[in-house]
C-alpha cells in the first residue's frame, strides 16, 4: 500500500504517534533530516499509521495509480 505524507500538514514531530504505532518500522522520524519518512519495502499495508496521524497528513492508496491520482487531487485542492 503506497503512502503519501502531506508535508504541509505534517507537524514533523519526532514523537509522531503514527510512526510509533508502525509495528514494521515503515514510517519513522529521520533525525538527521528532521522529518517523517516512509520505507515502502517495510510496509505491511495495515493502515495503522493513517489511523494514528493526528494532523491527518498521511494518505494511503491501493496502488501507485491511485496514489498518483490522490497526489494530483491534493495539489488541486491546495491551489484553490
Amino acid at each position: 500500500m503506497p503512502i503519501h505524507i502531506d508535508l504541509d500538514l505534517c507537524d514533523q514531530n519526532e514523537d509522531c504517534p503514527a510512526a510509533t504505532y508502525c509495528l514494521y518500522g515503515a514510517l519513522y522520524f529521520d533525525h538527521s533530516e528532521k522529518r517523517l519518512k516512509y520505507d515502502r519495502e517495510k510496509c505491511q499495508n495495515c493502515g495503522t499509521c493513517v489511523n494514528h496521524c493526528g494532523p491527518g497528513a498521511l494518505y494511503y492508496a491501493k496502488d501507485d495509480d491511485e496514489l498518483n491520482m490522490l497526489v494530483e487531487e491534493l495539489k488541486k485542492l491546495k491551489e484553490l
